[in-house]
């Protein structure tokens, strides 16, 4: 489950989530969409009956976090690796930690 209250330090194997808006429907049958503070369109297989203007959850896996920018590489559950900024991420699910011993 992923929690909406959630601290600002990130960890690679977090799974988070980002909102984005549909921009069009391509005529494959794909949905391009804008996340914020990722500079290019997305593509995704978009649910069922989505239109352009609606909102889509995208959820992810951390990677990589740039420290000194602020930045978090995630990869998409649908597909595809993008750099967002941390203020992009709308929910959050820290992995499991377990100690060694």
């Amino acid at each position: 489950m992923l929690h909406v209250n959630m601290p600002r330090e990130f960890e690679v194997g977090d799974e988070v989530a980002l909102a984005g808006i549909v921009i069009a429907i391509l005529p494959s049958g794909r949905a391009r969409v804008s996340i914020p503070s990722y500079d290019h369109p997305y593509t995704i297989d978009p649910p069922p009956k989505v239109r352009a203007g609606d909102r889509v959850v995208l959820v992810g896996d951390v990677t990589r976090v740039h420290r000194g920018v602020n930045k978090l590489t995630v990869r998409i559950d649908c597909g595809g690796v993008i750099t967002v900024d941390n203020s992009a991420i709308t929910r959050l699910r820290k992995r499991n930690r377990t100690s060694a011993g």
